[in-house]
């Protein structure tokens, strides 16, 4: 038998779903080379086999491990006190080289784990503080995480509950905003900027111009600033924001720009004289986005419109997991109701959650809409 054939051999019984696990264990000797850690990235294990994996020798197995997305990551648990840093940070990101398209939020002991270590790992290659960059660039951190951080009894978790300012309540902001550490109040009022007009207007000439479309799409403005995006015809922004006065939404939605206008009959806060107003616009696409979302609505149901109407079939942008807050998401009645509506973009947001009835799922993979169909796969 030639070599390229046995390989070939040996990869198709890698990735054989009914191989046993004596034989799954057997390839990830040395011998088996690069296959065993394919394998242990690239598919579902057994139990017996994770836990071969989790003890194995050598650590690009154990790294391999750590990357794989098919196993439920509780499994993962041990790999986040692995002896090696490279292990670690495989866990922390294992996108670091490709961003997969899904990303599936760790454990919170495992997210606690790599961000309470007080080392990089016995082999020296990385720092604590760099295996958490990792993390935190992994999109990997559900925003419940963060909000949880902030009741903490650890001052430097508490800190780290800043991170993600805006996920947070205002009662927890508040309690942060007057914690006894020191090092935490000044660690949240670092952060609270964004929703101070004034410190926001005072912050953004010291910004590098790639960010200023961030803050005026999502901070808090000042009248002043506000004006300034009138005057520069910068306004696609604050038709997005929801911190933009009524005062100046009311103006966009009178803007010249038909695009400025469709973004605003996408806002949910519009009182019923700017809905009847929007409702009589000469651009069919105006008209279209207000009669697409029903009122009354909410920003958390604005959100995921928005990712799909943004956002072709084909996108590359990564899919996260929802937050699992019941505040910040659509319910499942309203998701319920989009895949049965008439309007595709409603059905295309439908067939992007993940969370579907089954009768429903089988109703969209029927549908005539491509995209709708390709989002549900």
């Amino acid at each position: 038998m030639s070599d390229s054939l046995h390989e070939l051999w040996l990869r198709g019984v890698a990735f054989n779903p009914a191989a046993p696990s004596d034989v799954l264990i057997r390839l990830m000797d040395e011998a088996a080379a690069e296959l065993g850690r394919l394998m242990c990235k690239n598919r579902d294990l057994p139990d017996a086999v994770i836990d071969a994996a989790l003890r194995h020798p050598e650590w690009r197995i154990r790294g391999a491990l750590a990357g794989n997305q098919h196993v439920d990551p509780s499994r993962l648990a041990p790999l986040a006190t692995d002896p090696s840093g490279l292990v670690r940070a495989r866990l922390a990101n294992p996108g670091r080289r490709s961003w997969p398209r899904r990303v599936r939020p760790l454990p919170d002991g495992i997210i606690l784990a790599l961000l309470t270590a007080r080392d990089g790992g016995e082999d020296g290659k990385l720092t604590a503080n760099e295996i958490i960059s990792e993390l935190d660039s992994s999109r990997q951190m559900p925003l419940s995480f963060f909000r949880s951080l902030a009741d903490y009894e650890d001052p430097a978790l508490r800190i780290r509950a800043t991170w993600r300012w805006e996920s947070l309540t205002p009662a927890q902001r508040a309690r942060l905003l007057d914690d006894p550490d020191p090092e935490v109040r000044e660690a949240a009022q670092d952060r609270n900027w964004k929703l101070d007009p004034e410190r926001v207007e005072a912050e953004l000439p010291s910004l590098r111009p790639g960010s200023r479309p961030y803050v005026l799409d999502t901070c808090a403005l000042s009248p002043a600033l506000v004006e300034q995006c009138f005057a520069d015809d910068t306004v696609q922004p604050l038709a997005q924001n929801p911190h933009t006065p009524a005062a100046a939404v009311a103006r966009l939605a009178r803007h010249p720009e038909a695009k400025v206008r469709e973004l605003v009959a996408a806002r949910p806060d519009l009182g019923p004289g700017l809905v009847a107003e929007l409702g009589e616009d000469p651009s069919e696409d105006v008209r279209m986005r207000l009669r697409l979302h029903p009122f009354p609505r909410t920003w958390a149901e604005y959100e995921v419109i928005d990712l799909v109407v943004g956002h072709c079939p084909g996108c590359g942008c990564p899919i996260t997991e929802p937050d699992p807050d019941p505040a910040n998401v659509p319910t499942p009645d309203w998701f319920a109701a989009c895949a049965v509506s008439r309007e595709v973009v409603l059905r295309r947001v439908a067939a992007s959650w993940s969370r579907l009835p089954a009768e429903l799922v089988r109703t969209l993979a029927q549908d005539d809409d491509e995209g709708v169909r390709v989002r549900l796969a």
